[in-house]
């Protein structure tokens, strides 16, 4: 149902100053913190005929009113615009992004941590299943004493890189000897044929650089721990705690368990197809019991696969705040995750 300018109005009014104190609305407090030029009596025949709408509901105990989950949607659907991250916290995002995370978990969880640090509600984000069959390459390369960067690359065009620490006594050409060994020893051969017989090769091809050979296949092992199946990361849980709506310890027990179930929570996450930020309210979920919980959520493309970052929170949320930094920073990840291709 289409809503004319002036109740418009008024409903976005009730929802933010509703979001901001978690207390219900009253007309007079609508006329003098938002400079509407009509009077209390005139607001309060409009959030009655809102009610009788079903965009707002009227708690037993207040004359005030608060928004309705049908009146959130209407809000973020029909009034809502995303509110842009302040230069501040544009600046911390850079630092996030271009901070220098070697391995996929630490820049994911760094991802998540500034999701629930800058809107204080719980992040998430689902790092998709990414398999690949065979190695193409690795490669060794100097950075100055005693460290190097080790370079793998996958058949997928994944490019996995971090830095490690060498032995003093191994120089540059040292590092291009084992280079070549690997090269010839793994090179385009698949994840399945990796077995004894092949780390033995390499053993015997470098019997004088047994110390870096084992630090290089650590770092192959590592990127094997990193892909395969589907990851999800959850940050800033606690969050929840400082929220009015969940003082009640056995709704919070509940609601604490779910995010801890890590497989549960992935259900609950509605599949996610494009890179729009989609947004669900309260009984929209899938679960009861986070139906009094909304998702702000969006899209990310990794390699082909469509992974999903985004923030759960109550359903009175900032979400023109929660849209916007989602939005901002899913468009981030995903520009890292192409530069390293």
């Amino acid at each position: 149902m289409t809503l004319d300018e002036r109740k418009r109005k008024i409903l976005e009014s009730i929802v933010r100053d509703y979001v901001e104190t978690a207390e219900p609305v009253g007309s007079r407090a609508v006329v003098k913190k938002y400079a509407l030029k009509i009077s209390p009596a005139t607001v309060r025949n409009e959030m009655a005929d809102l009610e009788e709408m079903g965009y707002l509901e009227q708690p037993h105990t207040s004359a005030g009113r608060i928004p309705s989950e049908i009146g959130f949607r209407y809000f973020v659907d029909f009034i809502m615009e995303k509110q842009k991250l302040s230069d501040e916290e544009t600046e911390l995002l850079n630092k996030v992004i271009s901070s220098n995370a070697d391995e996929l978990n630490e820049f994911i969880g760094r991802i998540g941590y500034f999701l629930s640090q800058i809107t204080n509600y719980a992040s998430f984000v689902i790092v998709p299943s990414i398999k690949f069959k065979e190695f193409k390459s690795m490669q060794l390369i100097p950075l100055g004493k005693d460290k190097a960067l080790i370079l793998l690359v996958t058949d997928t065009g994944m490019i996995i890189h971090r830095r490690i620490d060498v032995p003093s006594s191994l120089n540059d050409e040292d590092l291009e000897q084992v280079s070549a060994v690997f090269n010839r020893v793994l090179k385009n051969k698949k994840i399945s044929e990796i077995n004894r017989t092949s780390l033995q090769q390499l053993r015997e091809g470098l019997k004088h650089k047994r110390l870096l050979v084992d630090l290089a296949l650590e770092e192959i092992d590592n990127l094997l721990k990193n892909t395969g199946d589907e990851k999800l990361f959850l940050s800033g849980t606690l969050n929840i705690l400082n929220e009015p709506e969940f003082k009640d310890l056995e709704k919070l027990r509940k609601i604490l368990t779910l995010l801890e179930a890590n497989e549960v929570l992935k259900g609950i996450i509605p599949d996610v197809t494009g890179d729009e930020v989609d947004i669900t309210i309260g009984h929209e979920n899938k679960l009861d019991d986070i139906k009094e919980l909304s998702l702000v959520y969006a899209g990310y493309k990794s390699l082909g696969e469509t992974g999903a970052i985004g923030l759960l929170g109550p359903i009175r949320m900032e979400y023109w705040k929660a849209a916007g930094t989602v939005e901002t920073v899913r468009a981030a990840i995903e520009e890292v995750f192409r530069q390293n291709r």
